[in-house]
């Protein structure tokens, strides 16, 4: 057997490391006599010209994003200017035609209840979700109304700054099921190869017909598994499209990037993050405006917590599954494939071993992906949006839901 054929297999590690490292046309209005079902038929609302400058401008920046690669915040981006529950959300609040590209890079001027939500933009504080606030806080948090309207108009204000978390996460994990797909195609091959070297061996009589199986059943294993991933990876990519709001050609013209982002070198510390959260949530202000301040807090304080140890506890895992249980399984490859080159273990230890770096590459990326799904969730815990902050209901104790994940069906 040719040593380039054992070397070429048991690249494997090396790869592992370095994966880690349709228009419808509506009739004119028609007279009850001239219709014999009896319903009316109305145009669509004529635009004026400045609304017509609006469409143009988000259009341009819709398909300025479109253009790249996208990453969280550009994907977050595109959800807000696009999908089609903003829209609705906007009429809720009475208003009707925003400049959505506002809601996205602008600070309310007129934003006057307690102090910005953020000054600056942080890892866990990004401007969009801060602007997005400013301008729909106000409106939602309006006394006048009835009950019912009240309420509408908060649950539109949550879903409308929600929606850049949901469209983060499921960016997130649209990534991760590309990369697992990516990484499984190399495995694939390289056990493959393994098989074939295998049934080589057993032909001239160097490997036992059991050696023989377990080899073909790990090749086809790994055959099942990347079926199921890429099967995963189609499943995500079609979520991620939804909760952008897009289809046909724009829906087509999404590129994600191969890979998650590295994790970062410094984790986010808990100082200030409990004080600020209070100040800042979205349901802390409506708790406010029905007097229940207190409890807001409370639950605040608690999810803000809840968010910081899942994401701190995801940190950790991740960086040690990245530093040090993948460069321990590929140091222990090297060592089996010394002790191959020098008779001392067969072809299958090296098979057997192959198995136990594919283990630890995908422990590592699934845990990068959990980490980076944490730390969208502390985010979302920062803002205070994804929750059904306030139920205003009479003559019942409004009900606090931290925690609870906002999403488009």
């Amino acid at each position: 057997m040719k040593m380039r054929e054992i070397r070429a297999f048991f690249n494997l590690s090396i790869i592992g490391f370095l994966l880690i490292a349709g228009c419808v046309s509506v009739s004119p209005p028609m007279s009850v006599e001239s219709n014999p079902t009896g319903l009316r038929f109305e145009e669509p609302p004529e635009l004026s010209p400045e609304q017509e400058a609006l469409i143009i401008r988000r259009t341009q920046r819709e398909q300025e994003i479109l253009s790249s690669e996208l990453n969280a915040e550009s994907a977050a981006e595109l959800a807000l200017l696009h999908n089609p529950l903003i829209e609705r959300a906007l009429e809720t609040l009475g208003m009707p035609g925003f400049d959505r590209l506002q809601l996205v890079h602008i600070t309310n001027p007129n934003f006057n209840r307690g102090r910005p939500p953020s000054t600056m933009e942080t890892r866990i504080e990004r401007m969009s979700s801060v602007n997005a606030m400013t301008w729909v806080i106000m409106p939602a948090l309006d006394p006048i109304g009835t009950l019912e309207e009240r309420s509408g108009r908060i649950r539109a204000a949550d879903e409308i700054v929600a929606l850049l978390f949901l469209a983060k996460r499921s960016w997130v994990n649209a990534v991760a099921a590309k990369q697992a797909v990516q990484y499984y195609k190399d495995v694939v091959t390289a056990l493959e190869a393994g098989r074939e070297i295998m049934e080589s061996m057993r032909q001239v009589g160097n490997a036992t017909e059991l050696e023989l199986l377990r080899a073909q059943t790990l090749y086809a294993d790994a055959v099942t598994a990347l079926t199921n991933l890429e099967i995963t990876a189609a499943v995500e990519h079609e979520r991620f499209i939804q909760v952008l709001g897009l289809w046909g050609d724009d829906a087509d013209s999404v590129k994600l990037p191969d890979r998650l982002p590295e994790i970062p070198r410094s984790v986010i510390g808990p100082e200030g993050l409990e004080s600020r959260a209070v100040s800042q949530r979205f349901d802390v202000h409506a708790g406010r405006l029905e007097g229940l301040s207190g409890e807001a807090g409370v639950n605040a304080r608690a999810d803000v917590r809840t968010a910081w140890l899942a994401y701190r506890g995801a940190y950790d895992l991740a960086t040690h599954s990245i530093n040090e249980i993948v460069p321990l399984a590929n140091r222990r490859s090297e060592e089996q494939l010394k002790l191959y080159n020098g008779m001392l273990v067969g072809v299958f230890d090296l098979v057997t071993d192959a198995t136990e770096r594919i283990d630890a590459v995908n422990s590592a990326l699934e845990a990068k992906k959990v980490f980076w799904l944490a730390e969208v969730e502390l985010q979302r815990a920062m803002a205070g949006v994804g929750v059904s902050a306030v139920s205003i209901q009479e003559g019942q104790q409004n009900s606090f839901r931290p925690g609870a994940t906002y999403h488009v069906h």
